[in-house]
C-alpha cells in the first residue's frame, strides 16, 4: 500500500479535469473514447476515473505482493475501462440477458485479489485444503452416477427424484461444466477414486474435459515422481484410453469443432478490427459476438447459436484484451511455469489449463473458485507443510 498512495493522489489530481472528455470524444472522434451526451457524459467519466484509479491502487498492490505480470493486467483493466468506457450498472440486452458493463474489470480484479489472498495460506492447512477439494471432486462423481440411474435427490421433483435423466449434470447444471469440475480435480483424489471419475468424464461425451482428465494426471503421477506406482501409471493409462476412445468415436471433423475454429476466427477477427492493442475490454465479446452474428447471419455450420462465450479462455482474453493483453499473459505463464509442475497442485493446474483450450471453465462461478484455489497455492512462494 505504500507504493500505491500516488495513484490517488494523481487520480484527486486529474478527474476535475475529465469533465473535458465528453466534448474531447465529439471534437475529434478519431480517438476513439466512447461518445456520450455531454452532461451526463460527465458523470460517466468521473465513474470510469474512479475505476481507472481503484483498478490501478489493486494492481500496484498486487504487483507489490510479488506478481507485476497479474498486476499489470488489472491496471489494463482499469485503463481500458478508462479508455473504452462502458454502461454503468446492469443493462438488458436484445437477447434477454443481464450485461454487467464494467463489472467483468471489476470481477477480474477482484479474483485477482482473491488469487493473492490464497497464497497465504498457512502452510499446515494446505494438505487439508487438497482434501476437501478432493472430496468436492468424489461428490460429483457420486452424484453423476445417481443421475445416470435415473435419480436427482437434491434437484428432482416431488416424486422421490426421480427424472430418467439423458445427461450427468451433478449440481453444475451442464454436462461440460461437471466433466470439466470432475478432471480438474481428480488428480488430488485417492487412487480408488479415480477409475470411477475417469469413467463419470468418459460418459460427459466431453473432449475438453477428457483432455485436461488426461493432462492432469499424466502430471500428478508422471514416472519421474517418488511416489508414482505401476497402479498409478496405469490409471493416468487409463485416463488416455478414455480420451483417444472418445477422439476416435467423436472425431475430430465433426461440426461442434468446426464451428469452434469458426467462432474464433470470426471473434479475433471483428476483435482485431476494432483494437488490435486494448481488445474490446473485459466482457466485450459478449457485448460484441452475439450481436454481430446477429448482423452477419453468422451461424457456422448450421448450428443455431450465438455464442456467448468463445469456449476458449485465451482465444476470449486476445479480443477482449488485445495484444498487450497477450503479451501479459505470457509473461504470467512463464513466471510462473513452475506451477504446472507443482509437486500437490501441479496436475490440476495443468487440468484447468488444458480444459481452457476448448471450453469457459473459468466462467463458471464454481470451477473459477477451485482455479483460483490451485493456482494461488501452487504459485504461492510458502513451502508446503510435510
Amino acid at each position: 500500500m505504500q507504493k500505491a498512495w500516488p495513484l490517488i493522489l494523481g487520480g484527486a489530481l486529474v478527474a476535475p479535469f475529465v469533465t473535458w472528455l465528453p466534448m474531447l470524444s465529439l471534437w475529434a472522434p478519431r480517438l476513439g473514447l466512447p461518445q456520450y451526451p455531454i452532461v451526463s457524459g460527465i458523470e460517466l467519466w468521473w465513474l470510469q476515473a474512479f475505476y481507472l484509479v481503484a483498478l490501478g491502487v489493486l494492481g500496484t498492490v498486487i504487483w507489490r505482493d510479488g506478481d507485476p505480470w497479474l498486476g499489470m493486467a488489472v491496471g489494463l483493466a482499469g485503463v481500458t475501462v478508462f479508455y473504452r468506457g462502458a454502461t454503468l450498472g446492469a443493462t438488458l440486452d436484445q437477447f434477454g440477458s443481464v450485461t454487467l458493463g464494467p463489472s467483468h474489470a471489476a470481477v477480474f480484479a477482484l479474483g485477482a485479489v482473491m488469487l493473492v489472498a490464497i497464497r497465504h495460506v498457512p502452510g499446515h492447512w494446505r494438505h487439508h485444503l487438497a482434501s476437501l477439494l478432493a472430496a468436492l471432486g468424489a461428490f460429483q462423481v457420486v452424484y453423476v452416477f445417481h443421475q445416470l440411474a435415473g435419480y436427482d435427490v437434491l434437484w428432482g421433483r416431488f416424486d422421490g427424484g426421480r427424472l430418467g435423466l439423458v445427461q450427468p449434470i451433478g449440481t453444475l447444471a451442464g454436462v461440460d461444466s461437471v466433466s470439466a469440475y470432475i478432471a480438474i480435480l481428480a488428480p488430488l483424489m485417492p487412487l480408488w477414486v479415480l477409475p470411477f471419475a475417469i469413467w463419470v468424464v468418459w460418459m460427459g461425451h466431453s473432449l475438453s474435459a477428457l483432455l485436461a482428465l488426461l493432462v492432469g494426471l499424466c502430471v500428478r503421477y508422471r514416472p519421474d515422481r517418488h511416489d508414482a506406482t505401476w497402479t498409478s501409471v496405469v490409471i493416468a493409462g487409463g485416463a488416455g484410453l478414455a480420451f483417444g476412445s472418445m477422439l476416435y468415436l467423436k472425431g475430430i471433423a465433426t461440426p461442434a469443432v468446426a464451428s469452434r475454429f469458426a467462432i474464433w476466427k470470426f471473434g479475433l477477427q471483428h476483435a482485431a478490427v476494432y483494437d488490435p492493442v486494448l481488445g474490446w475490454g473485459l466482457g466485450g465479446w459478449v457485448n460484441h459476438v452475439p450481436l454481430l452474428q446477429v448482423h452477419e447471419r453468422f451461424l457456422p455450420f448450421g448450428a443455431n447459436e450465438l455464442w456467448r462465450e468463445a469456449h476458449s479462455e485465451p482465444i476470449q482474453w486476445l479480443t477482449e484484451c488485445g495484444l498487450i493483453g497477450g503479451i501479459l499473459l505470457c509473461g504470467w505463464l512463464w513466471t510462473h511455469r513452475a506451477a504446472f509442475v507443482h509437486p500437490v497442485w501441479g496436475g490440476s493446474v495443468s487440468a484447468l489449463a488444458a480444459n481452457s483450450l476448448g471450453f469457459f471453465p473459468l466462467h463458471v462461478v464454481p470451477i473459477s473458485l477451485v482455479g483460483l484455489i490451485v493456482v494461488g497455492l501452487a504459485t504461492s512462494r510458502m513451502q508446503e507443510a510435510t
